[in-house]
């Protein structure tokens, strides 16, 4: 799913749209046993599409867990919701690839001293190929996901488009910045209009039994939200403790292990201090945590590497970038460096930025390209 960079192109304008599926067409839904997939597969059978539902197994959960967007409660409810619906439904052993390409990176990064957005990671690496394909091989014309994002076309070449949900506060398209054009056209966001009470709403008006289901809040191969013990657990012997010290180096205290710090992290650094204390880099190679004040965390632009160019924006292009899953877009400019990664300039400094998250640059609402944080530049003192 690799994005070619395309020449430049007008962003989407408020009232383009990629068509949705027509009634007869074959799609697969894929299926977590929740309120958004579940009313996005409603929708779909309503219009008349042929519906086919998979789930994937990513993670084992021990018995007492019964959250998870695959535990047996979840893959019990996308079961009964194609029952209930009348349309078949498959669940994929993918747990083997979801180790390799999510958990095994997510642990790595940690001892690492970056943060990692395993979220990205699934959708590159496992969810989409995966069911693209599965897609192809059944002969269905789309793949349907409960995803909150838009998709539009390009007003100069007709390409397809991705754009941020009109719920600002629910989109997720920065999650799914590294699908390409190619994927794009085979792609369908029903929910991608709606906020979630309007989607509840839907589901209660389908009769979407899990209309009123509560939303996963954390990762779903760490249902406690603690990646440190998770990590611990993993790691062994590789966990390496070290010092903490403050900008000019002096030794304030010592710590268990850099995996159990993030930039911007202020909570659980056990230092007595008079003023507030912030971590402001995380060095794996020498174990060292470095903590400073609030203004320490601020940094006028961001190396990204791995990066995957929607399009190559046109000189002098207005961009914002998002650096973290909640944090707010800044206007920003982009620069493509000989080694191939990509230099981000913020117009305004920025707080906390963490080497192993994403960053997505938007033009408008339209999603540009995006990448892995790799280091924080122009950092102010």
């Amino acid at each position: 799913m690799e994005p070619q960079p395309r020449a430049p192109r007008a962003a989407a304008g408020p009232g383009t749209a990629a068509p949705p599926p027509r009634s007869g067409e074959r799609v697969v839904v894929a299926l977590s046993g929740g309120v958004d997939s579940a009313v996005a597969a409603a929708l779909l059978r309503e219009a008349g599409c042929e519906v086919v539902g998979v789930t994937l197994k990513l993670w084992d959960y021990p018995p007492e867990v019964e959250g998870g967007c695959c535990s047996a409660t979840d893959i019990g409810d996308a079961r009964r919701l194609a029952s209930d619906l009348g349309f078949s439904h498959y669940v994929l052993d993918e747990r083997e690839r979801f180790e390799a390409s999510v958990v095994a990176p997510f642990v790595r990064a940690y001892l690492g001293g970056t943060t990692p957005s395993p979220c990205v990671a699934c959708n590159q690496g496992v969810k989409f190929g995966r069911l693209l394909r599965l897609a192809r091989d059944l002969g269905a014309d789309r793949l349907v996901t409960g995803h909150y994002a838009r998709l539009g076309i390009g007003d100069d070449d007709g390409s397809v488009l991705l754009r941020r949900a009109a719920d600002r506060a629910r989109d997720q398209s920065y999650f799914l910045y590294g699908l390409g054009p190619a994927d794009l056209t085979r792609l369908w966001f029903p929910l991608g209009e709606m906020t979630k009470a309007r989607v509840r709403e839907e589901g209660r008006r389908l009769g979407v039994r899990v209309a009123d289901k509560p939303d996963s809040q954390d990762l779903c191969f760490l249902p406690s939200g603690d990646p440190r013990a998770f990590v611990e657990a993993r790691a062994g012997g590789a966990v390496k403790p070290g010092e903490v010290v403050d900008r000019e180096g002096r030794v304030l205290g010592r710590h268990g292990g850099v995996h159990r710090f993030t930039v911007g992290q202020r909570r659980g650094l056990g230092l007595p201090s008079p003023t507030r204390l912030y971590v402001v880099a995380v060095d794996a190679g020498t174990g060292r945590v470095t903590v400073g004040g609030e203004e320490e965390l601020a940094s006028g632009g961001l190396v990204a590497g791995d990066f995957r160019w929607a399009r190559v924006p046109g000189p002098g292009e207005a961009l914002a970038a998002q650096v973290r899953a909640r944090a707010p877009e800044a206007p920003a400019r982009a620069e493509l460096l000989p080694d191939g990664r990509v230099r981000v300039r913020f117009l305004v400094p920025q707080r906390a930025i963490a080497p192993g998250q994403a960053v997505v640059l938007y033009s408008a609402d339209e999603v540009v390209g995006g990448g892995t944080i790799q280091e924080r530049v122009g950092v102010c003192d």
